[in-house]
C-alpha cells in the first residue's frame, strides 16, 4: 500500500519534472539523476524517498489540504491539484485540465496521457 507521503510526492514529482527537467539541461549528470528518480517511481519505488535522494527533502509529518496530503518543502511552489483529469497509473492525487488547445495534460512520470475523470 502507498503512504499519504508517497502518494504526495508523486504528484509533486510528476508536475515538477517538466521544470526539473529544463533546470537539468547541460549537466548530463544531474539529467541522468532526474531521469532515474522518474523511472524509479513509475516501476514503483517509493516517490517520497526518491524525492529525498534527489535533495527535495518531504516533511516527515505531511499537512492536510482538502483531506488531500501535501508536502509544501520541495522549494517550488505547490501544486494545483484539481481538473478533471486524474493519474493514469493511480499513484497520486495529481488533477489537470486540457490545455487552451485541448490537449490532455499528460503524467510526466510514466510519460502517459493522464485519464479523463467519469462523472
Amino acid at each position: 500500500m502507498v503512504s499519504a507521503e508517497d502518494y504526495a510526492a508523486a504528484a509533486w514529482l510528476c508536475a515538477a519534472l517538466p521544470a526539473l527537467r529544463a533546470g537539468a539541461m547541460g549537466d548530463d549528470l544531474v539529467a541522468a539523476r532526474i531521469e532515474a528518480a522518474a523511472l524509479a517511481v513509475r516501476d514503483g519505488a517509493g516517490a517520497a524517498g526518491v524525492c529525498r535522494d534527489l535533495g527535495y527533502d518531504a516533511d516527515p509529518a505531511p499537512t492536510k489540504s482538502a483531506d488531500l496530503p501535501v508536502l509544501d518543502d520541495f522549494g517550488l511552489d505547490p501544486v494545483r491539484v484539481e481538473g478533471t483529469y486524474r493519474c493514469p497509473h493511480q499513484r497520486c492525487f495529481r488533477r489537470a485540465h486540457a490545455d487552451e488547445r485541448g490537449r490532455e495534460p499528460v503524467c510526466s512520470i510514466g510519460d502517459a496521457p493522464m485519464v479523463l475523470r467519469a462523472g
